[in-house]
């Protein structure tokens, strides 16, 4: 092998696809790290996901990543319509969505590249921001509807749940986790994005958010510790609180981690590519050391490198 193959290429047949027949693959004449290619992005990682693109192109001139940021339907759509190479989303794909890839005889991979979390964010003249997961349901479902249902000591005012779009993959976590199938209230609502949420919570003091944590997680960079100055973030309690490291917790990066923080989920690129392409080349740098060390930089959990955990004795 030429020595100066870049070291995140050794790992990169971990991404190529088994595919019988995927003749789309000698359409394309990008490599690894060369060439012109879209693709989809679930809007909750925006954040992570520009900084993964600003490094990966600035050590690779000659790659140029159109990275379309839209709900995870669409995100998984795009792909089965060869209308993106790969897909970054919070879920593997569902069996109807499996359909168009099992009639062209391609077998998608999947890698999970790092663990995010769904935060739950209330205005900044909330001071009571602990909820338990049952109060969290039964506010998503329209079971509790007023802030005075959740404290004697609150307004009867109505509670209003937003949400980043109609398709949200946060909202269907939730439905899934914590709802158990059941379908949310009139109570919530979509708006178009995360930011939108943000500004949302931050104008009404009766509207409760979800997010994905990726836009609150990184202090470091001025957005979205902006974003995180606007608002407040819930402490929920965790499933097994006498095991858990905290009885509340915000989704922090070493709850995250340590998977106590009851709203996690996985960040999965779906490949279907059947060759080197600069695809599977984006999806190897990411699983790289540097790309997981920009994951761990943001306040995310890297799938891969360490992650350091301080226990602090209160005494």
């Amino acid at each position: 092998m030429n020595k100066r193959t870049p070291a995140f290429l050794l790992a990169a047949t971990l991404f190529i696809s088994v595919a019988c027949n995927n003749s789309t693959s000698k359409k394309h004449t990008d490599t690894s790290t060369k060439g012109n290619i879209t693709i989809s992005v679930d809007e909750s990682l925006k954040p992570i996901m520009e900084a993964e693109k600003d490094v990966f192109e600035a050590l690779y001139p000659e790659a140029k990543l159109n990275l379309v940021y839209t709900n995870e339907y669409d995100a998984i759509e795009m792909l089965a319509k060869d209308s993106a190479r790969i897909a970054i989303v919070t879920r593997e794909m569902l069996p109807t969505e499996k359909t168009n890839f099992d009639a062209r005889k391609i077998v998608p991979r999947y890698v999970v590249i790092g663990y995010d979390a769904i935060g739950i964010i209330m205005n900044n003249s909330r001071t009571d921001t602990i909820l338990s997961q049952q109060q969290l349901a039964d506010i998503m479902t329209g079971k509790v509807t007023t802030w005075k249902a959740l404290n004697p000591k609150n307004s009867n005012s109505p509670i209003r749940v937003v949400f980043d779009n109609a398709k949200s993959g946060a909202v269907r976590h939730i439905k899934d986790s914590l709802l158990k199938g059941a379908d949310i209230g009139k109570n919530c609502y979509a708006v178009k994005s995360n930011p939108d949420v943000i500004d949302q919570v931050e104008k009404d003091k009766n509207t409760i958010g979800i997010i994905g944590v990726s836009w609150i997680s990184d202090r470091d960079d001025s957005t979205t510790n902006s974003f995180f100055q606007r608002v407040n973030v819930v402490e929920l309690i965790p499933t097994n609180p006498e095991k858990a490291e905290a009885p509340t917790m915000k989704p922090y990066q070493a709850y995250i981690a340590l998977k106590q923080y009851p709203l996690y989920r996985n960040i999965t690129i779906i490949n279907p590519e059947g060759r080197y392409g600069l695809g599977t080349g984006f999806a190897s740098f990411i699983n790289s050391d540097k790309g997981q060390r920009i994951i761990l930089k943001s306040g995310l959990v890297p799938a891969h490198a360490p992650v350091r955990i301080i226990r602090l004795n209160n005494d």
